[in-house]
């Protein structure tokens, strides 16, 4: 049976109202779709802010860690480029026109910079770094050496022949000074008699060191030679070390390959066992490039207790460098120190006992130029 007009007409709005309602339902779907996927989107742009910010904060905190630790560690911190700029700044806010005149002809006579930053910053520890130059306060809180600094005398530079005459002297009260040398292989052999003859009170000779690469302890080629002799001469003596520990384990064990070395040859001392603490002539290929001056501290510290233990006195090596940036001066104040300073006029002014002041000295008996140093006992 076939539909009349009326019935088609009605099935053909009945599809097109079916038609028309699954278009409704197609369009608030893909609205709602569309709702959920803006609503995700916006949802994770938050969270992404979000945890940028607190990223954020934490680069800060970061930073600002960093940058405090840096500053701790580059105590009052200036470039060598900064220097000269610097030297000039703070002499013309002081007023000081003429000595900032005398500062600027240092630098044009080839002075070098770190010599006229200790003009000019004389109540600061100056220490020069291979990258610059820091400023220490004087600390209260850590021994002074009682030395006047007025009682010293300096060798002088004769002007008509050129040559540099008298040597470094102590004539202040409460204290003896002695004056001694310190050797090593470089030294070769020694004519002990004539070093003797020659007005040496005592000598501190290398027993051994650690290889800055391979780690390996060695002994100093000439080390029984010399203390034998030096024994048999009556001349007082002591031992260094050159360490290159990287932990206390290294440092204990340094102490005894000297002490061993002392019983082995059955050496006499008069005079310390030292830890000689110094940059390596290599520091970029140094093994200890990456020790820090706490652990530095704690090798140090355990070398001499180690020394101690075995009934002999320790002391400790160093420069400036040594002193007041490789190690925490600090902790080290039971010990008695030995300071290189090639410098005149002195003006470190924490405690130590004895001063290496020149590695040009001249000593009949050795070849070549010798390190003297001038040890100051209290009366």
């Amino acid at each position: 049976m076939t539909k009349d007009g009326t019935d088609l007409r009605e099935e053909y709005l009945n599809e097109k109202k079916r038609k028309a309602k699954k278009r409704w339902i197609r369009t608030v779907i893909m609205f709602y779709i569309r709702m959920i996927i803006l609503i995700v989107m916006v949802s994770v742009i938050i969270m992404l802010i979000y945890e940028k910010k607190q990223l954020n904060e934490q680069i800060e905190t970061v930073t600002a860690e960093k940058e405090e630790l840096i500053s701790d560690i580059n105590t009052n911190y200036i470039t060598k480029e900064a220097a000269k700029e610097l030297v000039v700044e703070k002499v013309s806010d002081d007023g000081r026109e003429q000595l900032k005149e005398e500062m600027l002809e240092m630098f044009e006579d080839g002075d070098s910079v770190f010599t006229v930053l200790e003009n000019v910053f004389d109540d600061k520890i100056v220490v020069q770094d291979m990258s610059g130059y820091y400023f220490y306060d004087v600390r209260d809180d850590i021994a002074k050496h009682g030395l006047s600094f007025d009682s010293f005398t300096y060798p002088t530079l004769n002007e008509e022949t050129g040559e540099v005459e008298g040597e470094v002297d102590y004539t202040g009260e409460g204290f003896t000074v002695k004056r001694g040398i310190d050797v090593s292989k470089f030294q070769e052999k020694i004519d002990w008699e004539k070093v003797k003859d020659d007005g040496i009170d005592f000598v501190i000779m290398r027993c051994g060191y650690r290889g800055y690469g391979s780690g390996k302890i060695v002994e100093d080629e000439t080390f029984e030679y010399n203390i034998k002799t030096c024994n048999e001469l009556g001349i007082d003596a002591g031992v260094y070390f050159f360490t290159e520990a990287k932990n206390v384990a290294e440092g204990e064990e340094e102490a005894d390959f000297v002490l061993d070395l002392l019983e082995e040859y059955d050496a006499k001392l008069q005079l310390p066992i030292v830890i000689d603490v110094e940059q390596s002539s290599n520091p970029s290929k140094s093994r200890t490039k990456n020790v820090t001056p706490e652990e530095r501290t704690d090798i140090v510290i355990a070398f001499c207790e180690r020394v101690k233990e075995a009934g002999y006195e320790p002391m400790i090596y160093g420069n400036l460098k040594s002193h007041m940036r490789m190690t925490e001066i600090d902790r080290l104040e039971e010990y008695r120190k030995w300071f290189a300073y090639f410098r005149t006029p002195l003006r470190y002014p924490y405690k130590f006992d004895i001063w290496q002041y020149t590695d040009k000295g001249k000593v009949d008996g050795i070849k070549g130029d010798i390190d003297i140093n001038l040890m100051f006992v209290k009366e």
